[in-house]
């Protein structure tokens, strides 16, 4: 471990001892039911305890005022029968050595008022916040004397529930930030105009909550280092901000961040996915730790994601924690794993940001690779022995037969995987080869370096037909051969282009193109920024109300950033109706979903975007010969319990299909197939 040696020393804040520099960040993954702690959230807390953490900030944007509308899955914080929720939390987090904080947060205008309690947002001035939609009620004197105690009160239930300490947000355009920001505070009291009258507000909160909690109880709050908006906050603006707060005595760390959260691009910038460099915002933390580092203690996160980077973020000055909450998401054991010299076994977080995109549509938060993650009650972090050696084929080299084939070996079973292409990856090589989301070739080379590390048998440049499976003499089939590209149902399909064959170089790239899209995920992003990046004038074409329907908020800003910045022209409620040869181009007639008008589009390829058909030939040859004719309990999957054993005696081998062999999802699908078939086989 020994160049890793600094990253394991403790930190004083304070009265309290952390038992190492790093942190999990505030965030809300969404595990609460009516903003109530469960037992999944205090499972997943305790699995990163477990895994080394020095300290665990749980509880992100936890809700102070009964106008919070929990729309992120966040706590309530905002009435007392949180106290005992609170405790239970802190006394699982600290079982197992590590400290916790809880981050209150009120949302102002960044919240739904026709979720919860039906009650106005309020925010210092009614400017309407894109991602949310709201028109909020300016504050008056009184409401914010009451927000001010409703600060103090949800302050005090965190000291009662046991826990280390809290952080208030001023960050991601929540209420405090809103009296900060020029761009989203026009007030002409005193709480407007001047950046002493703006941080006002902020101040007159920590002081009220300080002299509730008294001097021995650890405060934070967390911040931007740069807003990053136009008429917002400057980095100039946010040190001063900083420098403020930290010499008032008042806070003991500043955790700071680099940008808002005001719109779809804004979202991609603050919760970066690959699209944004490693540690991009590191210069943020340190400008700000200059200033104030006599002050206070300065913790940073966004995409730190390795211990070498880690390591360059606190010797180098920048920080005093080092933040690696996602990074945390992939691998809660990364910590534990670092420290007694298993780094290759590390799973690593390469930034899809598949966890934050669930998180800010209201919906759980999960790792695309790590299906574990929160299912630690079913499915856990380190795989189990099993009772019995069996003989597990699996069929396909992608993410989903990987990871079978990972969890079995890991199970100790003897475990073949057949590939038929000369490279493990699947999907995912296509994926990695697009642009800005070629991180996403880090899920693949960890799997594969697993198969390799815990001696798979692997047969590359192999197409496995029944006779080559059945010569295994199996226990169970794996078939993960995953899907074929599906360019579309319309007359003259054949002459559209797949995804998959743009992006493989198997088709080239042409003047002018078409892009239809009835998938509405990223990899008709993907093939439209690849083309145009080119230089192919691009049109999307998607019967959907809206362009990527099943892309997240920070990888959407991504990816309009992208398609805007090559002039891509996107139209929605349109479909294909079908595709003709014109001479040496194609003539594409599309049609408006709502009046059923047709118009021509004349260009030189037409690319289709359907999703996929599964690959299931080998599958269907195999079915007759297998104990279970390949069905599946659907409940004991979806609880990843054991299959039965046996419903037809003649059969050799239980035989299941996982991923795209099974049905057009997504990555993180293809994953738990397999972790919920092959955890209990």
């Amino acid at each position: 471990m020994g160049a890793y040696d600094p990253l394991f020393e403790p930190l004083q804040i304070r009265n309290i001892t952390l038992r190492n520099r790093f942190l999990s960040t505030s965030h809300e993954p969404g595990y609460v039911l009516a903003g109530n702690i469960t037992d999944r959230y205090i499972a997943y807390q305790e699995e990163k305890a477990k895994g080394g953490v020095g300290l665990s900030q749980f509880g992100g944007a936890t809700a102070v005022s009964a106008e919070n509308s929990f729309y992120y899955g966040q706590i309530n914080g905002s009435v007392d029968a949180v106290i005992p929720q609170f405790r239970r939390m802190a006394a699982a987090i600290h079982k197992d050595g590590a400290h916790c904080t809880v981050q209150l947060t009120h949302g102002g205008r960044r919240e739904r008022w026709d979720l919860t309690n039906w009650l106005p947002t309020f925010s210092p001035s009614p400017l309407r916040e894109i991602i949310h939609g709201t028109f909020p009620a300016t504050m008056e004197d009184h409401d914010i004397r009451r927000t001010i105690e409703n600060y103090v009160a949800a302050a005090a239930r965190v000291r009662e529930g046991d826990v280390d300490g809290i952080e208030i947000s001023c960050q991601a355009g929540t209420l405090i930030e809103q009296f900060w920001s020029p761009a989203m505070n026009h007030r002409t009291d005193g709480y407007g105009g001047s950046l002493a009258n703006r941080m006002r507000f902020g101040l007159e909160i920590l002081e009220a909550v300080r002299r509730r909690l008294g001097d021995d109880y650890v405060i934070g709050m967390r911040m931007p280092g740069d807003e990053m908006l136009k008429g917002g906050l400057s980095q100039d603006d946010c040190i001063a901000i900083a420098s403020t707060y930290a010499r008032s005595g008042l806070i003991d760390f500043i955790s700071v961040v680099g940008g808002q959260a005001t719109d779809y691009q804004s979202e991609a910038r603050i919760w970066p996915t690959m699209w944004v460099p490693s540690a991009a915002y590191l210069p943020m933390a340190k400008a700000i730790r200059d200033e104030v580092s006599d002050k206070v203690r300065i913790f940073h996160a966004t995409r730190i994601t390795d211990a070498a980077t880690a390591l360059h973020a606190l010797a180098g000055g920048y920080v005093d924690m080092v933040g690696m909450t996602r990074a945390f998401i992939a691998d809660p054991h990364h910590i534990n794993k670092l420290r007694s010299g298993q780094e290759h076994d590390i799973r690593p977080c390469v930034g899809v940001g598949y966890c934050v995109d669930r998180a800010i549509r209201g919906i759980d938060a999960l790792c695309a690779h790590n299906v574990a993650t929160s299912r630690e009650a079913t499915i856990p972090q380190v795989v189990k022995p099993a009772q019995a050696r069996k003989t597990v084929v699996v069929v396909g080299g992608g993410p989903a037969g990987m990871e079978a084939a990972r969890i079995s070996a890991r199970r100790g079973h003897k475990v073949v995987l057949f590939e038929a292409a000369s490279e493990l990856g699947g999907q995912l090589l296509l994926a990695s080869r697009a642009t800005w989301r070629r991180d996403l070739s880090g899920v693949s080379a960890w799997l594969a370096q697993q198969m390799h590390h815990l001696k798979v048998d692997l047969r590359m440049n192999s197409y496995a037909d029944e006779q080559a499976v059945l010569a295994e003499e199996p226990d169970a089939v794996i078939v993960a051969t995953g899907g074929l590209p599906n360019v579309g149902r319309f007359a003259g399909s054949e002459l559209a282009t797949s995804v998959w064959d743009l992006l493989s170089g198997q088709a080239g790239v042409k003047d002018e193109s078409v892009l239809i899209d009835e998938n509405g995920t990223a990899s008709a992003a993907s093939a439209a920024e690849f083309a145009a990046a080119r230089g192919a004038k691009v049109t999307i074409v998607t019967p959907d109300r809206e362009f990527g329907r099943e892309i997240g908020g920070t990888n959407l800003g991504a990816h309009m950033s992208e398609l805007y910045k090559h002039d891509v022209r996107i139209e929605t409620d349109t479909r294909a109706q079908s595709i003709s040869r014109q001479g040496n181009r194609l003539l594409v007639v599309l049609q408006n979903t709502y009046s059923g008008k047709t118009r021509q589009m004349v260009v030189d390829q037409a690319i289709g975007d359907n999703g996929t058909l599964p690959n299931d030939d080998l599958y269907f040859a195999l079915k007759p010969r297998s104990r279970n004719l390949g069905e599946v309990d659907l409940r004991a999957l979806a609880d990843a319990r054991e299959q039965a054993t046996v419903n037809y005696p003649e059969g050799r081998f239980s035989l299941y299909k996982v991923g795209d062999a099974w049905a057009c999802r997504n990555l993180h699908a293809a994953m738990l197939d397999a972790a919920r078939i092959c955890h209990p086989l």
